[in-house]
């Protein structure tokens, strides 16, 4: 069972209605979350039981503070989604940063209006959610996200959310934010059926899809060290990474040898998917041998290389030590354990 917090707001400035606040009204009270990444995950998860409180807040500072104070006073959920109107969006914008500022064009429904104001003295703060491992998993009649949640109230609201999440005696859960486009642009519908989808992730850790490529000649195998500026440096890896939206796990790992080695390759099927885990989500790699299109190239000549500041070419007996990253030395005891290479000759 989860119980989680959607809340809107009510009209402000010119507007007459808030999209943000009637759509709290087609939100089903209590529902059930399947895992999105059922057919990435290594194991079954059970679904999840939903309960939602929906709450509007007041377009000023006692609304901004609302749920912060609740918070603070031990109110608890497991996650909490705010919604806001952006009058100039076209599509929903899931906001993964609250900027520390406070800056009106406008003055709030109390009337309040200040300029160049920051919040407190921690800076900007981001959402807890792994928004960015979503992106391979399309939710809806489309989305984005953005860095920039204004500087008015929704802003505001966010960043005492998160602020408050952020203390050692409160206990810190996902929270983040959805910019909703008005009514010519989203209908009553889609918000609700993009909110429930956002709702469904945030309660499941994310699977990420990732492929390798697998360069073999003999009895040997191909493997490349992630460069300084890389996100884990100095790991060993089989070249390759993350699967685009709609694109195939052989388009994937082409792309990725080219934009990271400078190589054109061709790419047989995947051989099987490998499961680890890192900070934020899971990982789902795939690994698929690849064939260089020009068999004389000097492999490394390292003037095209992007994410990567060293290659090797690894004996499949070669247990010599070596720092690997997430589970692609599992993939080296499959081949020594299946004989692959030699069944691949």
């Amino acid at each position: 069972m989860a119980h989680v917090l959607v809340t809107g707001f009510e009209p402000f400035g010119n507007n007459e209605r808030n999209i943000s606040m009637e759509v709290l009204a087609s939100l089903p009270m209590s529902f059930i979350c399947p895992d999105p990444w059922s057919r990435l995950r290594a194991r079954e998860l059970e679904p999840i039981h939903v309960t939602l409180d929906t709450m509007v807040l007041t377009v000023d500072e006692k609304g901004s503070t609302t749920v912060s104070n609740l918070l603070s006073s031990g109110k608890e959920w497991d996650l909490i989604v705010h919604l806001g109107l952006c009058e100039s969006c076209s599509l929903p914008r899931i906001e993964t940063r609250a900027q520390n500022i406070l800056s009106m064009r406008i003055p709030d429904n109390s009337g309040r209006q200040v300029f160049e104001q920051p919040l407190s003295q921690h800076g900007d703060l981001l959402v807890t959610a792994p928004v960015q491992a979503w992106k391979q998993e399309k939710m809806g009649d489309g989305w984005e996200l953005s860095t920039d949640a204004g500087t008015f109230i929704c802003n505001e609201t966010l960043y005492r959310t998160l602020h408050t999440l952020s203390m050692p005696n409160i206990d810190s859960k996902p929270c983040l934010f959805i910019h909703l486009p008005g009514f010519e642009a989203c209908s009553l519908e889609q918000a609700s059926t993009l909110i429930q989808e956002v709702i469904q992730r945030m309660l499941f850790r994310p699977v990420v899809s990732v492929v390798g490529g697998l360069l073999t000649r003999d009895d040997r195998y191909l493997v490349a060290r992630r460069a300084p500026h890389e996100k884990h440096p100095g790991k060993w890896e089989f070249p390759g990474g993350k699967v685009e939206i709609e694109e195939t796990l052989q388009q994937a790992v082409v792309r990725e040898f080219k934009e990271e080695l400078g190589w054109d390759v061709s790419a047989k099927p995947s051989l099987g998917v490998w499961h680890h885990e890192l900070a934020a989500f899971d990982i789902a790699l795939n690994i698929l041998p690849v064939e260089l299109k020009d068999e004389s190239l000097n492999l490394m000549n390292s003037s095209s290389w992007t994410a990567h500041d060293a290659l090797a070419w690894r004996g499949i007996d070669d247990d010599s030590p070596l720092d690997w990253l997430g589970s692609d030395e599992d993939i080296v005891h499959w081949m020594r354990d299946s004989g692959y290479l030699s069944k691949s000759k």
